[in-house]
């Protein structure tokens, strides 16, 4: 087997206030397009998809890994949380000779504050998933096999982070510029009593 097990805590800066970042962030199925290595394969709702991670390691083994997940958005303490969903069918693990597919889970948790002109976000996440070796590493080192591990579940999971924030901060005006006047009033309305909460303080205020 191998087994993956990464997780990673990154501190981002975004140019807009916290409660429009947090709309911004809010919808599963719209931001997961910014996450590098990764597909949405199915869309479930707005906030559930399936979603397939896919690299090529050693320059030889591909790895597909999908996980089914569901984002939720805490508005009174300004944090959107993604989890595994419940309720999914797992993909059945298969490995060929230079290919291996199987069923991950992912947990992360983004916390944003207010910053000069702008959002901090405190980002975090987690990712596990246990593979049948591709027939091609069956007879390799365990040393090889535990590489592949490395990279993934360090490597891979850094790139993910980083590129994540690099392309949404990207797309981030495109976006706004095609939002209602009102884009903020109408989301609080749609997701709570139309009152947005206090955001927390700056850090070292």
């Amino acid at each position: 087997m191998i087994t993956l097990n990464g997780s990673i805590q990154r501190q981002f800066f975004f140019p807009a206030d916290p409660l429009t970042t947090l709309i911004y962030f809010s919808e599963l199925s719209r931001v997961a397009l910014h996450l590098p290595h990764i597909r949405v394969v199915e869309t479930y709702t707005g906030n559930q998809v399936r979603i397939r991670f896919q690299t090529v390691e050693l320059g030889a083994y591909t790895i597909s890994i999908y996980c089914d997940l569901e984002l939720t958005v805490d508005v009174d303490n300004y944090a959107i949380y993604i989890a595994p969903m419940t309720g999914c069918e797992p993909v059945a693990g298969e490995a060929t000779l230079n290919a291996t597919t199987g069923y991950g889970f992912y947990n992360s948790t983004a916390r944003l504050t207010p910053a000069d002109d702008g959002t901090n976000i405190d980002y975090r996440f987690q990712f596990e998933s246990k593979l049948e070796r591709p027939r091609g590493l069956r007879m390799m080192p365990r040393r090889i096999v535990d590489r592949i591990a490395q990279s993934i579940s360090m490597g891979r999971v850094g790139e993910i982070a980083d590129g994540f924030m690099d392309n949404a901060a990207e797309a981030f005006a495109d976006w706004l510029a095609m939002q209602k006047r009102t884009l903020t009033t109408d989301w609080l309305a749609a997701h709570g009593n139309g009152v947005a909460p206090a955001a927390e303080p700056r850090q070292g205020s």
